[in-house]
């Protein structure tokens, strides 16, 4: 006999009817716990379909609402059209990897010695000071034209200011056509790549087909050349934007295999920028953030900036973190509703433009309101050691920018008549238009 039932009460006994009067829900609480089980994972199952049935519906909308239903109607896709599909990937779909795309593109054109030697020349990279403007500088004038109509007035102020800045090396022979072509390529591989890689889902045809005539149109507008690649070397072009980037996509890894070696010129920059990605991050594991922003910057580029190999246990964290970020995105995430804008309306009083949040490590542009100086997130900043909207008001501009505050602080307010002549031509050559036709 088991020695259990020696001493264990049988169900009549007091002991088991007085546990019932003590405590008369357990039995009741097991089964109770038990019936909700399914119904709880039933519920979880029916979120995750709806949030991936959402968050691809409006992919669909988007492409029923311009009416690209095949290969054959993406060749009259218009900049007009191709930069409103790009603003709402960018507000809604993907923003933060999509400027994190854009940025590690921009990154990676620093592997090109000739675009390095120009950025040391300068001093606007590797100069501690200089760098920080140049830095949130380019991207704010990136944004001004990406996020507005081709044809609006912010859009061709921006696109005119970035001539202007350009032209004077090029007049000194220190920017080539090349320079130029590669770094426009990167603007159209590098979202639709970290799209696929890391993103929740890739781009589909109609919006790498987007990205192709926005960025077709605007290496049109800074009169870049195309003769490097096959569609304009043999004189038949690109019947649409899908053509275009394809044949961008195979000339920039061509250029990489040719341009893209170690050099320790190329490595200065590259060395002066890693301080201002891993910013936020703790001393201590600065070392170990650095080799994951190596495993993302690949090989390659990585070698280019001698640079060392990254460890396993680097890459191993990074690919995790992105695949679990992928999932709960697609599965457990609803679609975005507000959107993820930096940029605001001008002051009507002065004119000048703010940031909503800064682009870098420092608040250039932002309004010192109670809220930015003292919500959660200033307490945060302050606390971690960074500067806040109204600090060091010479050097972060909180009275906000115009266009020609754009760029070294030397060439404030520089190129007025160039970039109104520059902005006019560009208004007659129709920028909203198609770049193909």
């Amino acid at each position: 006999m088991n020695s259990t039932h020696l001493w264990w009460p049988p169900p009549s006994s007091p002991a088991i009817l007085l546990s019932r009067i003590t405590n008369p829900f357990s039995v009741q609480n097991e089964h109770a716990s038990s019936s909700w089980t399914p119904l709880l994972l039933a519920a979880l199952a029916a979120y995750a379909v709806l949030c991936r049935a959402l968050r691809h519906r409006r992919e669909h909308a988007m492409r029923r609402a311009f009416g690209f239903t095949d290969r054959a109607s993406l060749a009259r896709m218009t900049a007009d059209e191709a930069q409103r599909i790009m603003y709402y990937i960018q507000m809604y779909e993907i923003p933060s990897f999509h400027v994190l795309s854009l940025q590690f593109g921009l990154f990676k054109t620093y592997g090109v010695e000739s675009i390095s030697k120009l950025l040391l020349g300068t001093g606007n990279l590797t100069d501690p000071i200089k760098s920080r403007k140049r830095y949130e500088d380019t991207a704010v004038l990136i944004a001004e034209f990406a996020l507005h109509p081709p044809s609006s007035p912010r859009a061709l102020r921006a696109i005119a200011r970035m001539n202007y800045l350009h032209r004077i090396y090029q007049k000194r022979g220190q920017i080539s056509n090349e320079d130029l072509l590669y770094t426009l390529s990167v603007f159209v591989t590098e979202p639709r790549r970290f799209a696929r890689l890391y993103e929740w889902r890739a781009l589909n045809d109609f919006e790498v087909c987007a990205y192709g005539v926005f960025w077709k149109s605007m290496g049109d507008a800074m009169g870049i050349s195309y003769e490097e690649l096959t569609g304009e070397r043999e004189g038949r072009g690109w019947r649409d934007g899908l053509e275009f980037v394809e044949d961008i996509t195979r000339w920039a890894k061509d250029y990489e295999v040719r341009k893209m070696r170690p050099s320790t010129v190329a490595a200065k920059p590259a060395r002066a920028l890693l301080p201002l990605i891993t910013y936020w991050v703790p001393w201590f594991a600065k070392g170990f953030a650095e080799e994951c922003v190596c495993v993302l910057m690949g090989d390659r580029v990585r070698e280019a900036f001698m640079l060392p190999e990254p460890g396993i246990s680097a890459a191993a964290i990074v690919y995790t973190a992105l695949v679990v970020r992928r999932f709960v995105l697609k599965h457990l995430c609803l679609p975005r509703i507000f959107k993820a804008n930096r940029l605001r309306d001008p002051d009507p009083a002065t004119g000048r433009m703010h940031l909503s949040y800064p682009y870098g490590n420092y608040p250039f542009y932002m309004k010192p309101t109670f809220w930015n100086r003292w919500g959660p997130e200033a307490w945060v900043v302050w606390l971690a050691g960074g500067k806040l909207p109204g600090d060091d008001p010479e050097e972060f501009m909180p009275q906000g920018y115009t266009v020609a505050d754009i760029g070294p602080r030397d060439k404030a307010n520089q190129g007025l008549e160039e970039m109104q002549e520059d902005v006019e031509e560009l208004m007659r050559a129709g920028r909203g238009g198609c770049p193909f036709i």
